[in-house]
């Protein structure tokens, strides 16, 4: 399944040549391709290494939760008084905040506790496919709610997804010990 979709980036992103948008600033295809599979690897690596960390302790998994939004709060308060830390200052940590911003506060409290309880009882793997169905998911209702075009490259990555999701809940085949 990987090599399909390796395949299918490849044949849609194996261009050399730099291109320019509508705005005039130069991108460059191969970079992208690169940042996307680094970004694809850290994230494997992470992921793995979340599953390690809730499967492999003793720790109930909210207090692992606390743990590593402990650092998530610092991480992204450095980054708040790093860029905003003026205007934070001046107008306060929550200027601007309003029910759709703690609305999106609250779903995505939600989704982390949620992918949380997916990795200690299922396992990574089978989060990454939630993850990629629920993104399809929400272009196609984003066909209905916003006219969203639906283009041959996100058919084709459609069914490399759905492909690999049924790959993935097939059986595993028996297998015959070897005598000795």
């Amino acid at each position: 399944c990987s090599s399909d979709l390796s395949s299918g980036i490849n044949a849609e992103y194996g261009q050399t040549s730099e291109t320019k948008t509508t705005n005039n600033v130069e991108q460059s295809p191969i970079l992208g391709l690169v940042a996307v599979l680094l970004s694809c690897c850290s994230s494997g690596f992470a992921g793995v290494y979340f599953e390690k960390l809730l499967k492999g302790s003793d720790i109930s998994i909210w207090m692992r939760n606390i743990h590593l939004a402990g650092y998530g709060v610092i991480v992204g308060l450095f980054g708040v008084f790093w860029t905003d830390g003026a205007i934070v200052q001046e107008k306060g940590f929550f200027f601007g905040y309003n029910a759709w911003v703690w609305w999106v506060i609250a779903m995505q409290a939600f989704g982390g506790l949620l992918v949380a309880v997916v990795v200690k009882y299922a396992d990574n793997i089978l989060k990454g496919f939630a993850t990629s169905l629920a993104i399809i998911v929400s272009c196609v209702v984003s066909v209905f709610l916003w006219g969203f075009v639906i283009t041959l490259q996100f058919s084709v990555g459609t069914a490399l997804v759905l492909g690999a999701v049924y790959l993935y809940s097939l059986p595993k085949p028996a297998t015959k010990l070897l005598p000795n």
